[in-house]
């Protein structure tokens, strides 16, 4: 028990520490160089704007854009350091056996893609879904199936957390354009 507090909470809460760390101290050396650090972010179309790629999410043009993203980035970053919990949720319900493979991911976008089309009601995401339907209705059709060696609860979990994905991470503007 005390292995998965410690996995679930003060792993990602100790990443979480760290990243904050380095972007307030990234924050504060911009302070002190007047603003010389936002010089490395990313220009667009400018070969020397290139190191901005990897460089830009640490570096903010000030104290307020630094604490507008700061809150959001540990909450969300939290959430998806909980991957652990879907390993748990995985050991505790799935056979026995070990599972491994991309094919969690693959489901989850799958039931992502369907679920974000039913929820926007947008034209373009259901003719999406629909192709995506069409190409992977064999991929699909195997959620029904039990098939020695291939980790059923690996798809299944993988397709319900992209099922629920898609409901909640509905932008604004596919939220307002759905007819329901």
């Amino acid at each position: 028990m005390r292995a998965t507090i410690d996995m679930l909470i003060k792993q990602p809460l100790h990443i979480i520490c760290i990243l904050l760390v380095i972007l307030f101290g990234v924050q504060i050396l911009n302070t002190i160089t007047a603003g010389l650090v936002s010089n490395f972010g990313i220009y667009p179309r400018y070969i020397n704007g290139l190191i901005g790629i990897p460089l830009a999410p640490f570096i903010h043009h000030s104290w307020q854009h630094l604490l507008s993203n700061a809150a959001p980035l540990a909450v969300l970053a939290f959430i998806v350091l909980q991957q652990g919990l879907k390993r748990f949720t995985l050991w505790l319900f799935a056979s026995e056996g070990f599972h491994a493979g991309a094919s969690t991911l693959v489901f989850g976008l799958i039931g992502y893609i369907i679920c974000n089309a039913i929820f926007s009601r947008n034209i373009f995401n259901l003719m999406l879904a629909a192709i995506i339907c069409f190409l992977y209705a064999s991929v699909i059709y195997s959620l029904t199936q039990f098939v020695p060696g291939v980790s059923w609860s690996s798809h299944f979990f993988g397709f319900i957390a992209g099922c629920i994905a898609g409901k909640l991470f509905l932008s604004k503007q596919q939220k307002s354009q759905a007819h329901y």
